[in-house]
């Protein structure tokens, strides 16, 4: 890849991490052709146990919890932090442009500005204290403590927000939104919900671009088929919205017994309209499907022989 790109890919590390805060703060990545070539790629595993979250009332909400938890440590919580407050969302490529990175203009301006007000009103208090003659002019230190405070309010209000986002994870916002009685009875919470996926999907794209690297998230799910049924259907529900997007880097991997889940399906309500067959559930739900054949005696005991 550093032969055909002549890119060396980076990582938010070290010098690193300045280099991709200042690109969160004042530019937007755009999606190439040639990103969408790079054969550099690098997988993000994450272990989920289904049992582990067997007794919580929303199974899935533990799946989304557990991505968004893996996510902010791998990356780290400050970059994720400033991208909820100044990141843009990333756009493709018209035409042939291989220009991956474009200046955010309205934000610069914004600050520009927020930083000249600041300028003008720290000076028109200075006047009013130092120079001989007008400092008696009350008038005048009002009007330029204002506008310092106005001004400066902008760019404290930014490095809040920042803190704000950095102390409370996304988890503990999901998790919030499960146990608030006034959010489970109503469809915001599944837009909320949706809405902190999205926010992670974008910022994947945004460091695909910043890495120079391809990225997948791999989510392994396991000892589902030993949940109660409504987990089981919860779950899977969880899967298809988090892979409803077709340009989302989500990869599962479901290790189940299909005897075990086919008739925990079937005796949830996702059944209605497909016959009651779980097995049609299954196949519409997995890509890829292939089995293990159960290990025989003789398998079992070389093995333990082995071992």
């Amino acid at each position: 890849e550093l032969r055909r790109s002549h890119q060396k890919p980076r990582s938010p590390e070290g010098w690193g991490l300045l280099v991709a805060l200042w690109y969160l703060a004042f530019y937007r990545p755009i999606i190439t052709e040639g990103h969408l070539r790079r054969k550099n790629m690098e997988f993000i595993f994450i272990r989920f146990s289904a049992w582990q979250y067997a007794g919580c009332d929303k199974l899935w909400a533990g799946l989304v919890t557990t991505l968004c938890d893996s996510i902010r440590h791998h990356f780290g919580a400050l970059p994720l932090s400033v991208y909820h407050v100044m990141g843009t969302r990333p756009r493709f490529a018209s035409g042939f442009s291989q220009k991956e990175w474009v200046l955010k203009k309205d934000t610069c301006l914004k600050l520009w500005g927020l930083l000249f007000v600041l300028g003008v009103g720290l000076s028109i208090l200075l006047v009013a204290l130092l120079v001989p003659g007008i400092k008696d002019h009350h008038a005048l230190k009002v009007v330029g403590s204002t506008v310092a405070s106005l001004s400066g309010s902008g760019l404290v209000l930014g490095i809040v927000s920042v803190v704000k986002n950095l102390l409370v994870s996304e988890k503990q916002k999901i998790e919030r939104l499960t146990n608030s009685e006034r959010f489970a009875s109503q469809l915001g919470f599944m837009s909320k919900v949706r809405s902190e996926v999205e926010v992670l999907v974008d910022f994947l794209a945004f460091m695909e671009v910043f890495e120079r690297r391809r990225l997948r998230v791999v989510l392994e799910i396991t000892s589902l088929d030993i949940c109660y049924p409504e987990k089981v259907a919860g779950v899977l529900n969880a899967m298809n919205t988090l892979l409803s997007d077709s340009n989302t880097p989500f990869i599962f991997i479901l290790a189940v017994d299909p005897s075990v889940i086919v008739p925990c399906l079937e005796q949830t309500g996702c059944m209605k309209g497909l016959a009651d067959n779980g097995y049609l559930y299954l196949n519409r739900t997995v890509t890829l499907p292939f089995s293990i054949p159960e290990m025989g005696a003789r398998s079992r005991l070389r093995f333990l022989e082995a071992a």
